[in-house]
């Protein structure tokens, strides 16, 4: 398909901004030199990215944990003044599949708190701190009033709605559970942490290897895979601005930007597409 002939499809991007909250909740680490990684992200990177996002005029969805917001509003008040969507992404970035009922419905709870009193905002899409839900996450996501989810593998350029209660045992058949009114927007093929970031701790290691040219180049393929192959589709970006918002790095989101604009793909707020998606189905 040529430039400038989008076959319907769009795009997401979407920002994690994970910053203190990833290496406190989600690692236990909290020395000088992860609570900087931290700081590097909501004070460095994110008013980096935000700035690339002004340029090109495009708007994106960003997931900020409560803590996050509540120790950087500055940079949380710029992203929602200039009209970027917020989406839940827990409070302390905790995994849900750590939590029981209980306590992932705190969870929840504090991250919309958080979000309401330095924001004024009240999300409708939810991306798992851990890209992993819990049996209850979904029927709580429904409970609390959310439109979407965005932490499933489902699809790679297809929206899906939910299920709550599928039953998997290796004793048994497989049972789906039932759909809920729950819009999926899927991960899909572009997420940069686990590859641009280096991070050791007991039990996990990401050596930060990956060549960053090539990887930019893979994420175009895919957006052109969609405009050539998959009419209607949508794709997800998901970015980190601790892992993509270095210089070389971000030159891979800035390449990203200008050929779906080459290619006529509308960028789109997650909550945008979503509702679109919902109306069709």
């Amino acid at each position: 398909m040529s430039d400038s002939q989008s076959s319907g499809a769009s795009v997401c991007l979407s920002f994690d901004l994970d910053a203190i909250s990833f290496w406190v909740g989600m690692l236990g680490l909290s020395s000088p030199t992860y609570i900087s990684r931290g700081e590097f992200a909501a004070t460095v990177a994110a008013p980096r990215i935000l700035d690339l996002l002004d340029r090109e005029e495009v708007k994106s969805t960003w997931f900020i944990p409560g803590m996050d917001a509540e120790a950087y509003p500055d940079v949380c008040k710029r992203i929602r003044d200039s009209g970027h969507e917020i989406g839940h992404h827990g409070y302390a970035h905790e995994v849900p599949t750590n939590l029981d009922e209980p306590a992932e419905r705190r969870m929840i709870e504090r991250g919309l708190e958080a979000l309401d009193q330095v924001l004024g905002v009240t999300p409708t899409g939810y991306r798992s701190p851990a890209a992993d839900l819990s049996p209850n996450t979904t029927s709580l996501l429904v409970e609390y009033g959310f439109r979407y989810d965005s932490s499933l593998w489902g699809s790679d350029y297809g929206m899906y709605r939910c299920r709550t209660a599928d039953v998997v045992d290796p004793e048994l058949p497989v049972q789906f559970g039932d759909e809920l009114d729950l819009v999926e927007v899927p991960l899909g093929t572009i997420i940069d942490f686990v590859l641009l970031e280096f991070v050791m701790t007991p039990g996990l290691l990401l050596p930060a290897s990956t060549d960053v040219v090539a990887l930019g180049k893979r994420w175009i393929d895919d957006l052109e895979f969609l405009v050539d192959q998959v009419p209607g589709g949508t794709l997800t970006g998901v970015w980190h601005p601790a892992a993509i918002g270095r210089a070389s790095k971000l030159r891979t989101v800035e390449n990203f930007i200008r050929r779906g604009k080459e290619l006529g793909v509308p960028f789109k707020t997650m909550s945008e597409a979503a509702e679109e998606w919902k109306s069709a189905h």
